[in-house]
């Protein structure tokens, strides 16, 4: 029993001492004027919606992060990047109702944060292929852009999407709420996942991926008219085409237009080597 319990003393300490955060907030207003960009991160990171008037930036670092050599007592690193002016390796710039996070670490050095932004803000987001990140952004009320090579998943997000990616996968959960909203997703090399769990979007949405598949859950009632194709995959539903079958088109290939609920809202979906499937939702 008492080595159990030293055990357990030794992870604690080991936690307590490997490990901690570090956290940086820069006071601003939840104002749908307020933009937030984010550049050059190394490593995952998040960004999670909430209604204040700070953004908080958090990261936990272990030892060989924050490990400093002796003969660096007292100095400051430099980075090819500009100066660390938050203390979490990173270089905030302000203009007004505009701020811009840009990451220092070099990309041998992954380094993951968590950003908490007012709701209202918009974020853009500008990651280099160099990093290994996967981008998590949820609970936003106004627009998002994200240009990256790596994977995006986007979660209760009402404001437009326009979501690129090189090699990833983009995977959008609980949007299509906001009647303004306009989505735009495309990647090289990855699927592209997506969930309307309401459906008031008049603007066109375009789905497109080269080499990757598309997978789009819908309302039953969505009126919208479906155009999806694939050069080299098949296309897959569950919902009553032969209800619409007389106003199917095809144009071509494995290319359709379908009219859901008498046709709408135009839904591209679009792949060159890949499935497309398209499901009715609850």
């Amino acid at each position: 029993m008492k080595t159990i319990s030293y055990v357990f003393a030794l992870v604690a300490i080991f936690c307590t001492t490997g490990m901690f955060a570090q956290e940086y907030k820069i006071p601003v207003e939840n104002s749908r004027n307020g933009k937030l960009s984010l550049n050059d991160f190394t490593g995952d990171f998040t960004i999670d919606g909430y209604d204040g008037k700070e953004i908080v930036i958090s990261t936990g670092q272990d030892d060989e992060d924050r490990e400093v050599p002796e003969r660096a007592k007292g100095l400051k690193p430099i980075y090819s990047k500009g100066t660390d002016n938050t203390g979490v390796g990173i270089k905030m710039e302000k203009n007004g109702d505009e701020i811009t996070l840009t990451c220092l670490m070099p990309i041998t050095k992954r380094r993951d944060y968590t950003v908490k932004v007012p709701n209202n803000f918009s974020v853009k987001v500008k990651s280099e292929c160099g990093g290994a990140n996967d981008i998590v952004i949820q609970n936003m009320k106004n627009e998002v852009e994200v240009k990256t090579c790596h994977s995006v998943k986007i979660k209760n997000v009402t404001g437009s999407l326009v979501l690129a990616s090189i090699s990833g996968n983009i995977d959008v959960d609980q949007c299509g709420m906001d009647k303004d909203q306009t989505i735009s997703l495309a990647t090289v090399s990855g699927d592209i996942t997506t969930k309307f769990t309401e459906f008031n979007i008049k603007s066109p949405i375009r789905l497109a991926t080269v080499s990757g598949e598309i997978d789009v859950t819908l309302t039953p009632k969505a009126a919208v008219t479906v155009k999806m194709g694939t050069i080299s995959g098949s296309l897959y539903s569950d919902f009553d085409i032969t209800e619409s079958g007389k106003k199917m088109k095809q144009v071509g290939g494995n290319q359709v237009d379908l009219p859901l609920n008498g046709g709408g809202t135009e839904l591209n979906l679009g792949t060159v080597s890949g499935n497309v499937y398209l499901r009715k939702g609850k």
